[in-house]
């Protein structure tokens, strides 16, 4: 028997339908007003890299419910991210900040944010965590994030931190849950954002 909600690691071929579940599910962020397409090369580069990984939670059928991804060393990671998808996301971002250029500054800060997040000592992130809008208040995000930090644990990782809009009161109440530690907050983009730390 298949278990009704099961986990396993983000592969390539399932980038663009996870992408598609950020879309539906409106996640805020800069990265939504980029497209699918757009997105969808971030997961892709995310589950080749040596310092990112990225986890889909599935059904009995195999669609995707919703995933989560992080990095243990968050500046190599956008670094792999620009040398395996630099070339092809900046055509990406060139086509559409030609429709919308008030989006160039987003661009800047998105790929500044390493150097802007504090506590810069923590290395380790978990990035993003989206789950289909049909699919809320199943347990799935519990999956999810129990899978993340046994992830990290398998990869020798001792401390992660997060960062999450201080409006998402859903995914801020997850961190409650699973003792993550807040250590504080700063802005991005206008959007007040709260900082996490987790204890491996």
């Amino acid at each position: 028997m298949i278990e009704e909600h099961r986990v396993r690691p983000l592969v390539k071929e399932d980038c663009r339908q996870a992408s598609k579940i950020r879309f539906e599910a409106q996640e805020w962020g800069f990265l939504s007003s980029m497209g699918v397409e757009f997105y969808s090369k971030i997961l892709e580069g995310t589950s080749e890299s040596k310092w990112g990984f990225g986890i889909v939670c599935l059904d009995g059928e195999e669609k995707i419910l919703g995933f989560v991804y992080g990095a243990t060393d968050l500046h190599k990671y956008y670094r792999d991210i620009l040398f395996r998808k630099g070339i092809r996301l900046a055509c990406m971002a060139f086509m559409e900040l030609l429709k919308q250029p008030h989006l160039i500054w987003g661009l800047l800060k998105y790929f500044t944010y390493p150097e802007r997040i504090p506590y810069k000592n923590i290395k380790a992130e978990w990035l993003t965590m989206v789950v289909g809008k049909n699919y809320r208040n199943k347990g799935i995000a519990k999956k999810l994030t129990r899978a993340l930090i046994d992830e990290y644990r398998r990869r020798g990782v001792t401390q992660f931190r997060s960062t999450v809009s201080s409006n998402n009161k859903i995914t801020c109440m997850i961190h409650d849950k699973f003792k993550f530690q807040f250590i504080g907050t700063f802005k991005l983009m206008g959007e007040r954002i709260n900082i996490y730390r987790y204890n491996v």
